[in-house]
């Protein structure tokens, strides 16, 4: 069975012990802990392991140990199908109204975008626009400083929120909803910039420029809270990435074992 990932309420539960002296041992080192999207989870087995050792018991097995490294070589879509992805997107832009769509690293979307305003619509026609949106994406996705959910300005001038999709220590993709604009904007200078975007990617700049109507206005407060959802969204994928990523390693260490005993 895959090893069990303990919140920090269970946690608490399990050692009767506060939140900040919890917090206070993972920083200091002193207690096994690993972060998945933006919280903390503590392996069931490294904690039973820890116990014993604070009862001067020597464990019979060590508790695995799951390299970051050993997810290099895998894509998202590898640990959560598309499916899986496209289904919890097109809730959210369901929820929210506004467009949303995964991405990796690279910028490159793993499924169709939900809730596509037809502003992007119009961008997206032509290879060069996809091309210029997929920089943009790929850009947020590789700032180091990025360690919640975020706003940006994309390209064309309009906002997106991103947030990145971490397994155990790895940024995988990010998470991103939009094609929202956080004050009306003027509509000769939309005009002018829509324009002047058409005309630089080979797209219809004066489609754009009527397209102003599309993009959604929201609040400052709005965007808070699209934020905050999009970071519970994000941590929600990384959980499911790193219990599918568990049970591969569980697999593999099967098919090893079956393999020394044949």
């Amino acid at each position: 069975m895959p090893d069990k990932l303990l919140t920090t309420r269970e946690l608490v539960d399990m050692l009767q012990l506060d939140r900040v002296t919890i917090y206070k041992m993972v920083k200091d080192g002193e207690l096994p802990a690993l972060r998945v999207g933006g919280q903390w989870r503590f392996s069931a087995e490294a904690i039973d392991a820890w116990l014993k050792a604070q009862r001067g018991e020597t464990p019979s097995e060590p508790p695995r140990r799951i390299a970051a490294t050993d997810l290099t070589s895998l894509r998202l879509t590898d640990l959560i199908p598309i499916a899986t992805l496209q289904s919890i997107q097109d809730q959210f832009a369901q929820l929210l109204g506004v467009a949303s769509f995964v991405t990796d690293l690279d910028g490159q979307p793993l499924a169709p975008c939900s809730r596509c305003s037809r502003f992007c619509r119009i961008i997206h026609t032509r290879p060069e626009g996809m091309a210029a949106c997929q920089a943009s994406w790929r850009t947020i996705a590789r700032l180091d400083e990025v360690g919640g959910a975020t706003i940006h300005t994309c390209h064309a001038g309009i906002q997106y929120a991103s947030a990145p999709v971490t397994i155990n220590g790895q940024r995988m993709g990010m998470v991103t909803a939009g094609q929202f604009l956080t004050e009306a904007a003027v509509p000769e200078t939309f005009r002018e910039q829509a324009l002047a975007t058409g005309a630089c990617l080979g797209v219809d700049g004066e489609g754009l420029a009527q397209a102003q109507g599309a993009i959604e206005i929201i609040t400052a407060e709005r965007a808070v809270q699209i934020t905050d959802l999009l970071a519970t969204i994000a941590n929600a994928i990384s959980g499911i990435g790193y219990q599918s990523y568990l049970a591969r390693q569980t697999l593999s260490q099967i098919a090893r074992l079956s393999a020394t005993h044949a």
